[in-house]
């Protein structure tokens, strides 16, 4: 009967354990498939940093075709065709088939990702992050003669972190790196319009 209540007590203090540490975490899936909303919106918030800083007023007022190149993966296609042609458009340009181009816009993805990472001190607090990363080289050249007439390497760098002190999951933030270095809070991407 002792054992059986020693064993009771023990597997109550396990929950009550579990429950105070166990909270929910955010992370990626590995390989091919579903993919955190996080994680998504980490390399959209890094995505829209990198894209913004490219100058194409070259681009103003000329037909022109955007070309995908580099480390373009099927989950990033459709996002980083998106920000060029949409940041071509906003500077002035008409979208054209290549044949019809007096511009083309080659978008060259060094990267497009995220990796998940954490720290810890024991029992006190833990924290869990998913951070990410968008590197591109764009380059305008005149469809005429292939003359290259810019060149620039933008990149944005994001993360979302998420901390737990003494079992309480706070909610978590996102964070964009500034032209300064410093990782500073924007709002959650949700909320874009």
């Amino acid at each position: 009967m002792k054992s059986k209540l020693i064993l009771a007590v023990i597997v109550c203090l396990g929950m009550s354990m579990q429950m105070l540490l166990g909270c929910s975490t955010t992370q990626k899936t590995g390989g091919a498939g579903l993919v955190s909303v996080v994680a998504q919106n980490v390399v959209r918030i890094a995505g829209v940093k990198a894209i913004d800083s490219a100058d194409l007023s070259s681009l103003d007022g000329m037909t022109t075709f955007v070309k995908l190149s580099g480390f373009v993966d099927d989950q990033n296609r459709g996002f980083i065709d998106h920000l060029a042609r949409s940041r071509a458009e906003n500077a002035g340009a008409r979208l054209v088939s290549e044949d019809k181009a007096q511009r083309m816009l080659e978008v060259v993805v060094n990267s497009a990702g995220n990796d998940r990472g954490g720290s810890r001190v024991p029992v006190i607090s833990r924290s869990e992050r998913t951070e990410g990363a968008v590197d591109l080289d764009i380059i305008v050249r005149d469809t005429s003669d292939g003359t290259k007439i810019a060149n620039q390497h933008v990149r944005g760098e994001a993360k979302y972190q998420q901390t737990t002190v003494v079992g309480l999951q706070g909610s978590g933030t996102y964070y964009v790196k500034n032209d300064n270095g410093k990782y500073v809070e924007v709002p959650n991407p949700t909320s874009y319009r």
